[in-house]
């Protein structure tokens, strides 16, 4: 299997993709709360997520420096440097998407609330599935595409609501121009999660072809 031998590094990326989906869960309800008008609960998940992002930046320089100690093969080593280079962009999505609510507390309209509400479910699961398919990536390598084919299938859903809501967006003629743009950069903001997610995907199943080879 995929770096069987090196224990510590395994452990640590099991651990870096359950703050992953910690941070998803988070988001889904500081978010959630935010568009039910709970400010503090918005704010509070909003340093979970600064505190979460801190401790995943620890963990990655502590994995960096493990496959410096560890004798893995050089191709190896850059597999999985140039893996988790496009895993850390999912967290830092997280925290810009968040952070822009915090600061600019966009005037969302009320029938909006529920598609958003599907999208941020959708976004939670597509990161689950994340998740499974890269510890497939070590544990079980012929299930890593279904969990690839899952993260898509929720990245879809994401797309779908997202176009609707931006057509409804610009075809309402009592919301200010500059309000719409604002809107379309919360809506976009949010489908960059689930793009970076299957990006990420699809670089699992690129590795897992490679190492079942």
């Amino acid at each position: 299997m995929f770096f069987k031998k090196q224990l510590v590094i395994e452990e640590k990326i099991q651990r870096l993709l359950r703050y992953l989906e910690d941070m998803g869960h988070i988001f889904k309800a500081a978010y959630g709360s935010y568009l039910d008008g709970e400010l503090q609960e918005l704010n509070e998940g909003n340093e979970e997520l600064d505190k979460i992002e801190k401790e995943l930046d620890d963990l990655g320089r502590q994995i960096q420096m493990s496959l410096v100690r560890e004798s893995l093969m050089p191709d190896s080593r850059d597999d999985l440097l140039w893996f988790l280079t496009k895993l850390d962009k999912v967290p830092s999505s997280f925290k810009h998407s968040l952070s822009e609510i915090v600061i600019e507390r966009p005037e969302i309209p009320n029938d909006f609330h529920l598609p958003l509400k599907n999208l941020l479910e959708h976004t939670h699961q597509a990161v689950r599935s994340l998740a499974n398919c890269t510890d497939a990536l070590f544990s079980d390598l012929r299930s890593v595409r279904q969990h690839v084919e899952e993260v898509g299938r929720q990245e879809s859903m994401v797309d779908k609501i997202e176009y609707k809501l931006l057509n409804s967006v610009f075809e309402e003629k009592e919301i200010e121009l500059s309000h719409k743009y604002q809107l379309k950069t919360v809506l976009k903001q949010l489908g960059s999660i689930t793009n970076l997610a299957e990006d990420v995907a699809d670089a699992v199943l690129i590795l897992s072809t490679k190492y079942s080879a």
